[in-house]
């Protein structure tokens, strides 16, 4: 930064006053970031500065910056400060809603986010703190990490040393962690955004790789502009790797803190609960509908979640990935709950490799965090036929039933319609040896080892091949075992806690998420490990 060439520096012994003046205009010089040029060009871009991004977050006036003097300074032999080049990231402690929190971000204006002169990383301060002082951490990603610059002004090419992903892996194990990803990100700036417990993106502005087009071009020979190698439809809507998508930088703000609002501050608390005036026994006419009496009919899983959650509010995770599944926190009088349920409107509710993948994660960090699981249930069973094979979906399928078997928190489980084979042993599990969850029934419900049609198919082949009429025949045995799924048999031997009306189910859920309360309490102080991405 250009500094004032006639301005003579402080120098010891003469007066404080002239000390804090210093202070002050170095201040006022970090705060011009890389120059009134490059900052044009971040808005003309459509982007903010990390300092608007920070103040845009936070309370006003709640951010206390952690060395806003930290920089690559030039003084001359007479001791007066003659250039300067702020530190490429601003982090310190902030406030959302009163709560305190660690946040920072990359300075895109200077080096492109990759400042080979100036030291001053997440991992020196905020990373520690949030670790020591149990606070939620946020990223505001916008940079690409090492610069060959860096290399060819240093002499030596260096050998990674590693040390950064010890730190973040003991984060993901202690505090929750969050990436709004608000730019082209590249290199360890891209993993420091993805080893985060939520990660969202913005439309058309954000792009994360391991490195961006020209390497991509120079190693492998494929040509493509930024948005194609790694925008959002890549990474929310095909990879997965980014939870969630923003139409704005503020609705990326309003994400993570909706996120970070149904999480405790650290692994070892529960979530405190929150007042939404909305009655526990309050029973939603609507719910003894919303379940077509035709089983082979869709129907909005969406709409069912938010009858039954405090005032609809549905915060949804990776709703663009893995549709058959559906992930993400609500409040069940007050308190805060991690939902799981089945949309039959995408792949019938049936998990392949990527729902399991999904299903799991979110199983992790409920249990991490100590969020207690609602699951409105409607899954077929596995994903059937070749391309659910080429996605491994039996081996990634028994990860969810690993996640299920070893997360300690208590679930509760409404039976909406269907629940077939391993797959829906998954949200099945009662976790623990002796470990006991609550398991209603719909009237819809219906439950077996194999779905009837399938099952008649391959047990009855021969019988049916055998008849006069295969098809009639076929559909004579499927209407005699059709009568046996009635929920009311299953009733009878205890396989569901209670068969119920379904406008019951956001009592019995309220009911369930109190008594959970104690449990949780207890949970966490017991260790945690981190939660993968």
């Amino acid at each position: 930064m250009p500094v004032d060439p006639d301005r003579a520096s402080w120098k010891p012994g003469e007066p404080w006053e002239a000390a804090v003046e210093d202070i002050h205009y170095l201040r006022s010089l970090a705060a011009e970031m890389g120059g009134e040029e490059r900052v044009t060009r971040q808005h003309a871009g459509g982007r903010q500065t990390v300092r608007e991004r920070i103040d845009a977050f936070v309370d006003p006036g709640s951010f206390l910056e952690a060395g806003p003097l930290v920089g690559a300074a030039e003084y001359d032999a007479d001791g007066n400060l003659r250039a300067f080049t702020p530190g490429g990231y601003v982090h310190g402690l902030g406030e959302i809603d009163g709560r305190p929190i660690a946040v920072g971000g990359d300075d895109f204006t200077i080096s492109g986010g990759s400042p080979h002169d100036v030291h001053k990383r997440p991992h020196d301060f905020i990373h520690p703190l949030a670790l020591q002082y149990g606070l939620p951490l946020v990223h505001f990603v916008e940079g690409v990490g090492h610069s060959s610059k860096a290399d060819e002004e240093s002499g030596h090419m260096g050998l990674p040393q590693g040390d950064l992903w010890w730190q973040l892996a003991q984060l993901l194990a202690t505090v929750p962690v969050a990436s709004g990803i608000m730019g082209s990100v590249a290199g360890w700036p891209a993993g420091l955004a993805l080893m985060s417990h939520f990660t969202v993106m913005v439309k058309g502005q954000s792009q994360i790789f391991p490195s961006g087009p020209p390497v991509v071009q120079r190693a492998i020979g494929e040509k493509l502009d930024k948005e194609a190698l790694g925008g959002s439809h890549m990474h929310v809507h095909e990879s997965g790797q980014v939870d969630n998508e923003a139409e704005s930088e503020q609705d990326a703000f309003d994400q993570i803190k909706r996120f970070l609002s149904y999480l405790p501050n650290t692994t070892a608390e529960v979530a405190p609960r929150v007042e939404t005036g909305d009655p526990p026994d309050r029973r939603p006419e609507e719910l003894l509908h919303v379940i077509p009496a035709n089983r082979r009919r869709g129907y909005d899983a969406r709409k069912l979640i938010r009858l039954v959650v405090d005032n609809g509010e549905f915060f949804e995770m990776r709703r663009h990935y893995a549709g058959a599944v559906i992930t993400g926190f609500a409040r069940l009088d007050g308190y805060s709950v991690g939902v799981i349920g089945s949309d039959p409107m995408k792949l019938a509710g049936a998990m392949d490799g990527n729902v399991a993948d999904k299903y799991t994660h979110f199983v992790d960090l409920c249990d991490a965090f100590n969020l207690p699981m609602v699951i409105f249930l409607d899954m077929p069973g596995f994903m059937l036929g070749s391309a659910a094979e080429r996605k491994a979906t039996m081996r990634r399928g028994v990860r969810a039933l690993i996640a299920s078997a070893e997360a300690k928190v208590p679930k509760v489980e409404f039976c909406v319609r269907k629940s077939y084979g391993v797959a829906a042993d998954a949200p099945n599990s009662l976790g623990q040896p002796g470990g006991l969850n609550l398991r209603f029934g719909w009237p819809a419900g219906e439950w077996g080892g194999i779905p009837i049609e399938g099952g008649v198919a391959a047990a009855y082949r021969r019988e049916i091949e055998a008849a006069p009429d295969p098809d009639a025949h076929r559909e004579m045995i499927e209407q005699r075992l059709l009568r046996l799924r009635s929920p009311f048999r299953a009733a009878h031997q205890g396989d569901v806690t209670d068969l119920i009306d379904p406008r019951d189910t956001r009592m019995l859920a309220c009911r369930f998420v109190k008594l959970a309360q104690p449990m949780l309490a207890k949970l966490a102080q017991q260790p945690k490990r981190a939660v993968r991405p």
